[in-house]
């Protein structure tokens, strides 16, 4: 059985919950394959109208060909290469003309559809709705993902098999980032800042706590701040009370969950939620909204609040920040609860699945 699964996603995500998803896949597993990357380079040497033409043309030259464009190069694997099933790693659907393999695609989530005011006409959207009515098989991340599935885009219960995720947080060296507040106490808020993450509203929770606790400070990984959270931040009075990291490695996000006082994950909706099992590995106190499938994933190996209720944030980080005994409790629970999920698992659930799909 020979598995191909494309680009999308390694082109646009150096570090991500999908492209982490799709390498571990990979992992000692010689059934799957990744086309070839498209790498558009212009020699040199070439003179100025030589390269602005290669560029228009989108020359490859590593191939000695010319090709339209990306797709042209993609499509063209798949029409010779020898396989039994393809996986694309996103939602573009480029390829279902060219197909005459089945497909299965995952869905990671549905914020989409259910936050569609957020993301007005996406195109993502509409493209996932296409494959997953096209495929023979859907993976999702989550019993949550699935029943969003089900409900709104009416895919059949049996065409989706749920496979979690998981994590190899708990072999991951941690790697000091040397951000010289070693003697301070710190909440972690791990990733990017989308709406739908719920960020601000995380801040005006927050703001009272980090000011009355004066050792205390948050500590953010992800892009600089923009303007508005700028904004925020220092219209609430706690500009020197919040860093900013953009972690190297995964070794530093580990460093910071090991010495985080807890890490809350205030977002509204999640498919999944690999913080949540980053943290348990990592023996770091988890805070959590209980939206989408967090409550599903993290058990009750968390405190949970309502992320639209800035008092019940408040008070979660709170209780859990004030009460060692606690701390200690849902870092047990969190250990406990990591068993449920492992790579391992995760590959032979998909192979188990690819071999129905044939």
């Amino acid at each position: 059985m020979k598995i191909l699964i494309d680009n999308q996603v390694f082109e646009n995500q150096k570090f991500g919950g999908i492209s982490r998803y799709f390498s571990e896949l990979q992992v000692d597993n010689d059934s799957i394959k990744r086309m070839e990357l498209f790498v558009h380079k212009i020699p040199k040497k070439k003179g100025l109208y030589k390269r602005v033409q290669s560029k228009l043309n989108r020359t490859l030259f590593n191939e000695k060909q010319t090709v339209l464009n990306k797709y042209d190069f993609y499509n063209s694997q798949i029409r010779d290469l020898q396989f039994d099933i393809f996986h694309p790693t996103y939602y573009d659907n480029y390829f279902l003309e060219q197909l005459t393999k089945p497909f299965v695609i995952t869905v990671h989530d549905m914020i989409h559809e259910k936050y569609a005011e957020y993301f007005g006409n996406s195109q993502d959207s509409f493209n996932k709705r296409k494959l997953c009515n096209a495929a023979a098989k859907i993976i999702a991340i989550s019993n949550s993902t699935k029943n969003d599935l089900i409900d709104v885009f009416g895919i059949p219960e049996e065409k989706i098999d749920v496979i979690y995720h998981a994590t190899n947080f708990d072999s991951v060296p941690a790697i000091d980032p040397n951000l010289n507040f070693q003697d301070r106490r710190y909440l972690l808020y791990a990733g990017n800042r989308s709406i739908y993450k719920n960020f601000l509203t995380f801040l005006i929770a927050v703001s009272p706590i980090l000011k009355y606790n004066k050792n205390l400070h948050l500590v953010c990984t992800g892009p600089d701040f923009t303007t508005i959270e700028n904004s925020w931040i220092e219209e609430l009075g706690i500009k020197s009370k919040v860093n900013n990291y953009f972690c190297q490695s995964d070794g530093e996000l580990v460093h910071l969950y090991n010495n985080a006082e807890c890490f809350v994950f205030p977002s509204l909706y999640e498919g999944f939620g690999f913080p949540l099992l980053e943290a348990f590995a990592c023996n770091c106190p988890v805070i959590s909204s209980s939206g989408g499938s967090l409550k599903e994933i993290a058990g009750n190996a968390a405190i949970y609040f309502d992320p639209k209720d800035i008092i019940s944030i408040r008070n979660s980080i709170q209780n859990v920040i004030s009460d060692g005994t606690l701390k200690l409790d849902l870092i047990e629970a969190g250990k406990i609860r990591l068993k449920d999920f492992s790579w391992e698992k995760c590959r032979k659930e998909t192979m188990d699945l690819y071999a129905k799909v044939i």
